[in-house]
């Protein structure tokens, strides 16, 4: 996991933004850079069961979470975005409180 700089949130209006198959560099773009990145975790059989995923908002209990649960999804209490193998946006989602 990437620590980035601060406890970065994506300003207003700009998470709406986003589309599907963006590029990373077009999402740091649009959103900055996150406060942290997570590889993509695969089973035992070499298959994806957690994509690739930047947070955005992270605070030191996000920060906790993730890093001694690698294998879970990403927390609901941040912006999430989603990538798949080549780098493009697949999916995102929203913190639960911004729903």
């Amino acid at each position: 996991m990437f620590l980035g700089l601060g406890c970065q949130i994506p300003a207003a209006g700009k998470f709406e933004q986003l589309r599907k198959g963006m590029s990373e560099s077009e999402v740091v773009a649009l959103l900055g850079q996150p406060s942290s990145k997570t590889p993509p975790q695969m089973n035992k059989n070499g298959q994806v069961d957690v994509p690739a995923f930047w947070q955005y908002g992270d605070n030191l209990s996000t920060f906790a979470t993730g890093a001694m649960f690698k294998d879970q999804p990403p927390s609901d209490r941040v912006w999430v975005v989603f990538f798949d193998a080549d780098g493009r946006t697949t999916s995102w989602q929203k913190p639960a409180w911004d729903e």
